[in-house]
């Protein structure tokens, strides 16, 4: 092949792959696509705890007997397959028995969710764990969060670790604790509850979790959302820092706050807003998810109590929340539309805890905690299909 020929080739190869690079960028800067999603009438059970006899109630006016299992969390650990932590009650609690407590049950499915086998259960003898998330290391290691509490007496947000994919654990940290005697943290209440990571960009792990630590501190804040940062891969944790609070409002109770990391690579955080805000959910975005603007942020119509919020591949946002309806965003949260069909026939009190997922390119699945005729809850998965809806020039 002579020289000019050669040079005639990797011109025509240089354009083409230019051709390429060019559609590939302006694919992934192609903002996302109005959506529903449709809901199959098929779930999965993956846990329903048989019933037992109660002794009594609990310290919460809870009889364990009835309890099952509630507030599931999934983790993806690879393509098909994830990790699923709840709530399970498996003794007559600590009044009745001195190593009682609700524990943590693990699970992992192999095949996108359909089914689901046990690997272990997380206990802290004496007290209540509960609001478990997991977190997958670039290492491969799992991180853990939960609350661990005596409640009105000890509340504690523990780190535990696994190396061997979930099936043993071992404490690590904690986020953040506070201690007191039988009482002396109730009336107004000072707990700690529901930690959530989220990777940052640097490789940090972020929790964000609520707090009522503040309520007899000047300013008074009834809860907070907290944030601390982990630079040692859940090692130890940095100083804290307040997301979302109410400086002209401190009876306001931002807390169940969830985070997820955006597409324009922002960090959204949702959560709701009791006390004062009749626990609507609202939403925050930070550029770094380390600064945040003071308040309580920017309401997300017709949610309420326990939000979840998701980012899909393509940019859009998922949220649920208690209300079981699903909100869409594909404005990066600028703008809601409820989908026209709910995954669950019921909210709360009976449907309580929901999250969403994206399991496949066109596939959600919420999970949720759902209620029984004798009482108490299982965890359920209803998958859902996303179906593309016309452009309005069409």
């Amino acid at each position: 092949m002579s020289l000019q020929r050669k040079q005639i080739h990797l011109v025509i190869l240089s354009v083409l792959i230019s051709i390429i690079l060019l559609t590939a960028c302006r694919a992934a800067d192609h903002p996302p696509e109005r959506f529903n999603i449709e809901w199959e009438e098929k779930t999965v059970v993956v846990n329903d705890d048989p019933l037992f006899d109660s002794a009594s109630v609990d310290a919460r006016n809870i009889p364990p007997g009835s309890f099952g299992s509630e507030y599931a969390r999934m983790t993806r650990l690879s393509k098909k397959e994830w990790m699923i932590v709840y709530t399970v009650y498996r003794n007559q609690g600590y009044f009745q028995d001195e190593k009682g407590g609700t524990s943590l049950e693990v699970a992992i499915s192999n095949d996108n969710g359909r089914s689901w086998t046990a690997l272990s259960t997380i206990s802290d003898p004496g007290r209540d764990l509960d609001n478990g998330q997991i977190l997958k290391l670039k290492n491969g290691d799992l991180l853990l969060a939960c609350r661990s509490v005596r409640w009105q007496e000890s509340y504690r947000l523990p780190v535990f670790k696994s190396s061997d994919k979930g099936s043993t654990w071992e404490k690590v940290s904690e986020i953040d604790r506070n201690e007191g005697t039988s009482g002396s943290l109730g009336n107004p209440d000072k707990g700690l509850y529901e930690p959530y990571f989220q990777l940052l960009d640097k490789g940090d792990i972020a929790v964000f979790y609520a707090n009522e630590k503040h309520v007899t501190e000047t300013p008074s804040f009834s809860q907070t959302i907290s944030e601390k940062v982990s630079k040692d891969n859940g090692k130890s944790w940095g100083e804290e820092r307040f997301v979302a609070w109410a400086p002209d409002d401190p009876e306001a109770r931002p807390g169940m706050s969830i985070a997820t990391p955006m597409k324009n690579g922002k960090i959204m955080v949702a959560y709701e807003v009791c006390g004062t805000n009749n626990c609507e959910i609202y939403q925050k975005t930070s550029d770094d998810g380390l600064k945040w603007e003071p308040g309580i942020g920017t309401q997300v119509p017709f949610q309420a109590g326990g939000p979840y919020v998701t980012s899909l591949k393509d940019g859009s946002l998922i949220l649920t929340s208690n209300a079981n309806d699903v909100s869409i965003s594909i404005d990066n949260g600028a703008s809601w539309e409820l989908n026209p069909v709910a995954p669950w026939n019921g909210t709360f009190p009976q449907y309580i805890w929901a999250s969403l997922y994206q399991t496949g390119t066109d596939e959600i699945a919420a999970v949720t905690s759902t209620p029984r005729e004798a009482g108490g809850h299982r965890v359920e998965i209803r998958f859902g299909r996303i179906s593309k809806l016309p452009s309005p020039t069409q």
